[in-house]
């Protein structure tokens, strides 16, 4: 399914492909405040190294194809891990048809796929360690969660709130003569400090404004619940797209809290659900997490069922991969790139057609990474990179304006030749002149 939008089309997916493009080749060696800001450093030090055998492309499209591979191999070796190898493949498969998760690679959310299958991983070695007590598990449940932090600091976040509600409530069991085990508490206390340290080493140095930026945000999510979304589907949207196996993922969690509500998984579940349903801090990038879990959920709840009543259970689950399939190979086939390859073609004149200090405005943040990316010049774009001078309401000013003295006057804070990227949209300034246009896609030239 992920393999289908690239049939007869070489344009990486995704709004995000250009930050990304951008970041991987020149984000450690420019150090942008905004990739500081949003770029963690372990994924730019990983991707610089696999950039150094594998061309940006090949990283952009065949490569990201691969993590997603790797995210449902996670899913599989935890949940087999957790509960049985049943329930692992029907979440594998789950997975797989899902509309949302194939969204999320529709969006290239490049480390937010390596950050979940970090994560799972993680989860694999713990519920291993609870199993037989070996500490070479432990330790690489720490490690994984550590470099998890370097990687993507969302799914670190809400892997440390589960870790955290984990480490105070799994002592209180009723084991040990019924007893608290202050031990196990010990060593759960420690295990997170030691990720901690890990994950906290990558930011020394020039990447700690990533963490400082991001605290006050995180901060007023709590405050003012919904003002904090991400980008990503509405929680509404996200209702109709689970309903098919939600009855199933209810069940999963039942079966989940009836052996062990104090697990992992269980905690991870719930604390998804929360942030997700009170529209915490980047609630909507967070459906994508609450996502996995239900699916997770939804194979344990299969499984459960096929146990009790083989011959319904199978029915049903191959009813519901069919139409779950059937809608996700319709997400395939009609998934297209953001730009055209008129619109890419152009932007990559750029670099050959403009002047090596020239700076290009973009109409629409829709193209923003486009030409960040792929043109190598200066780009101004709305509430985005370093040299963005305005203001949003100078930029509706500047849309919305035909006083010439006053395009004068923003378009005067930039020194240079400036330019403009418009695309498709339209776009009517008199101190702007057609320059260039290949397939219906324009750049004007500021003259005044």
């Amino acid at each position: 399914l992920r393999v289908i939008p690239y049939i007869g089309n070489d344009i990486p997916l995704g709004y995000d492909t250009g930050l990304y493009k951008y970041a991987i080749e020149k984000g450690l060696e420019n150090r942008d405040l905004w990739v500081l800001q949003g770029v963690e450093p372990g994924f730019l030090y990983f991707m610089n190294f696999i950039n150094i055998f594998l061309d940006i492309d090949f990283i952009l499209r065949w490569l990201f194809i691969g993590f997603n591979v790797i995210l449902g191999l996670s899913i599989y070796l935890f949940v087999k891990e957790y509960w049985n190898k049943n329930s692992g493949l029907i979440s594998l498969i789950l997975y797989a048809v899902s509309v949302v998760q194939f969204k999320t690679f529709w969006y290239m959310y490049y480390k937010n796929i390596i950050g979940l299958s970090l994560m799972l991983f993680a989860f694999y070695f713990l519920t291993k360690y609870e199993r037989n007590k070996e500490k070479k598990y432990l330790a690489a449940f720490i490690v994984i969660g550590g470099v998890l932090g370097g990687i993507h600091r969302p799914t670190f976040y809400i892997f440390g709130l589960s870790y955290f509600v984990y480490a105070f409530i799994k002592p209180s069991e009723l084991r040990n003569k019924r007893k608290y085990n202050w031990d196990e508490l010990k060593l759960n206390v420690l295990s997170g400090i030691f990720i901690l340290i890990i994950a906290f080493s990558f930011y020394i140095g020039d990447f700690f404004v990533s963490i400082t930026s991001v605290l006050p945000w995180v901060a007023h999510g709590f405050i003012s619940p919904g003002e904090i979304p991400g980008t990503f589907i509405s929680f509404f949207q996200y209702q109709f797209s689970v309903l098919p196996y939600l009855p199933f993922a209810i069940l999963g969690l039942f079966y989940l809290w009836k052996r062990d509500k104090n697990s992992i998984l269980f905690i991870w579940a719930i604390v998804n659900l929360i942030i997700v349903y009170f529209q915490f801090f980047f609630f909507k990038r967070f459906i994508i997490h609450l996502d996995v879990a239900l699916l997770i959920s939804a194979g344990i709840g299969f499984s459960g069922l096929i146990e009790r009543k083989k011959k319904l259970g199978i029915f049903v689950c191959y009813l519901l991969l069919l139409s779950a399939g059937f809608l996700a190979w319709e997400e395939s086939i009609n998934s297209k790139p953001l730009i055209d390859n008129g619109g890419l073609s152009l932007i990559q004149d750029l670099a050959l057609k403009t002047e090596q200090d020239a700076k290009i405005l973009v109409l629409s943040s829709e193209y923003s990474p486009w030409v960040l990316a792929y043109s190598n010049r200066i780009t101004l774009a709305p509430g985005l990179f370093d040299e963005n001078v305005w203001s949003e309401e100078e930029w509706r000013e500047f849309w919305n304006n035909e006083d010439i003295g006053r395009t004068k006057e923003l378009v005067g804070k930039y020194n240079g030749d400036i330019y403009l990227f418009a695309g498709t949209k339209k776009f009517k300034n008199e101190c702007f002149e057609l320059f260039l246009e290949q397939g219906g896609n324009r750049l004007y030239k500021y003259m005044c």
